[in-house]
């Protein structure tokens, strides 16, 4: 069994691309600012690091016993450019080890040999991450190393910062080139919203090729194909048309004909043995006739046979007088009597498809009402739509068998009576043309078949 998965929308299968493709350049992006950020941030606060060295030569002083004495307390050893969170830390000490001042197991830097003196590392201190600057002088006439270090919680603060100013900027700017893609996307895709309403607006009927005129490339060979199809589709209905409304219309000539000889031959054995088998000959003969009629309807009553132009206001009232006029003469010789409840009501339609489909209205309420029996045909507007209507006493169609009735060459009732099943076929074609529905309800009198044609209103 096969299995049922929803449809993916073009537009859908697009986000789905690019919102992958966004992402990673998302943090691609977010990765590129942080590596572009990172050193010249390193940079400015061991340039600021490497100034509070300079500022502690700046405070060295010789001694009067010859040795350099640093002018900063030294006992005990206090934190320098201390902010919240944050310890500074110096050494003054000789090129032997020997600490002048600060903190005496302060590390040093190696040596970088740099021109301006001073060699930078990154070092844990006391189990705390710490930024070291080491300088190495002489000009306070001694050789002097100066030791400075401070926690790296300022520099991580702004990187942070930065990161996720970078961040925001970065998400900011992909949600407008994703906004700016979907609205993009849906502008492209209205040709094809416009190609899917036109081809759902489309009566039935339709099989005219579709416009390609504001379709895109990419569809233009499916739209084609389409074209293609539909033209093959329409000539196929409207071959089988033509050879069914020939073969009819071949066959009624030749009918015609064969009646009117048993006709004659009716009256010439009248009173012999074989006037029974004529006349279930001649009863055959009309049924076979009748059904050539039926057929050539039918074959004319396609939705594809009718252009918009066929179509004219059709007063029902007209249509249900001259219907009963043409029906009385064989409703009294079957013992039926045949009215009529007219109340005004205009449609838009075909008027001999609406002739044939009273017709047969009227014909199938005669072949199944007893005699003794009524008929009414009505015709008005409820809830604003205007309705065709023809009640009997007759025999009735049975709940079950409503639907299955209006399939071609079903006869219901245990196949009684002389119809060809093809009547409320075409009833349901026809309504079908005129954008109406055929429905089948009890007799209103209790007993028989009310058959009622709503058609759309205004």
């Amino acid at each position: 069994m096969a299995r049922n998965t929803r449809p993916v929308s073009v537009h859908g299968r697009l986000l789905s691309y690019l919102l992958l493709p966004l992402f990673l350049l998302l943090v691609a992006g977010v990765a590129v600012d942080h590596h572009v950020i990172v050193s010249p941030i390193h940079s400015a606060f061991d340039h600021s690091l490497s100034r509070s060295a300079l500022a502690i030569v700046a405070r060295v002083r010789p001694g009067t016993d010859g040795h350099p004495v640093v002018a900063l307390p030294q006992n005990p050893p206090m934190p320098l450019r201390a902010m919240n969170g944050e310890r500074f830390f110096y050494r003054v000490s000789r090129p032997g080890g020997e600490t002048v001042a600060g903190i005496p197991d302060l590390p040093l830097a190696p040596d970088s040999g740099s021109a301006d003196g001073f060699s930078y590392a990154n070092i844990t201190y006391h189990d705390e991450a710490y930024r070291l600057a080491s300088y190495r002088t002489s000009e306070t006439g001694t050789p002097l190393i100066i030791t400075v270090a401070e926690t790296p919680l300022r520099r991580d603060r702004a990187v942070h910062r930065l990161d996720v100013a970078f961040l925001i900027n970065d998400t900011v700017q992909m949600a407008a080139v994703l906004i700016i893609a979907l609205l993009g996307i849906r502008i492209a895709l209205r040709p094809l919203q416009r190609l899917g309403g036109q081809i759902a607006g489309r009566p039935p009927e339709a099989l005219a090729p579709l416009s390609t005129r504001e379709v895109p490339t990419e569809v233009l060979p499916v739209v084609e194909s389409l074209n293609t199809l539909l033209l093959r589709v329409r000539d196929s209905v409207l071959s089988q048309q033509h050879f069914l409304a020939n073969a009819a219309h071949q066959l009624r000539t030749p009918l015609t004909g064969l009646k009117a000889q048993l006709e004659v031959l009716t009256h010439e054995t009248a009173g012999t043995p074989v006037q029974e088998r004529i006349a279930l000959l001649q009863g055959g003969v009309d049924r076979l006739a009748h059904t050539a009629n039926q057929l050539l309807t039918l074959a004319r009553s396609e939705p594809s046979a009718h252009r918009a132009s066929h179509f004219t206001p059709i007063e029902l009232p007209h249509l249900v007088g001259e219907m009963i006029d043409a029906s009385l003469d064989r409703a009294i010789a079957c013992g039926i009597d045949l009215g009529a409840d007219s109340r005004p009501a205009q449609v838009t339609g075909v008027y001999w498809l609406l002739h044939e489909l009273l017709g047969n209205l009227i014909d199938n309420a005669i072949r199944h009402t007893p005699a003794g029996g009524t008929i009414t045909v009505r015709c008005g507007i409820e809830a604003g739509q205007p309705f065709l209507e023809v009640d009997d006493s007759g025999s009735g169609i049975p709940p079950g068998e409503r639907e299955r009735v209006r399939e071609r060459f079903y006869r219901g009732h245990g196949g009684e009576g002389d119809g060809c099943g093809l009547g409320l076929s075409i009833v349901d074609e026809v309504a079908r043309v005129h954008g109406a529905r055929l429905s089948i309800h009890d007799g209103s009198v209790g007993m028989g078949t009310r058959m009622r044609i709503d058609f759309p209103a205004g």
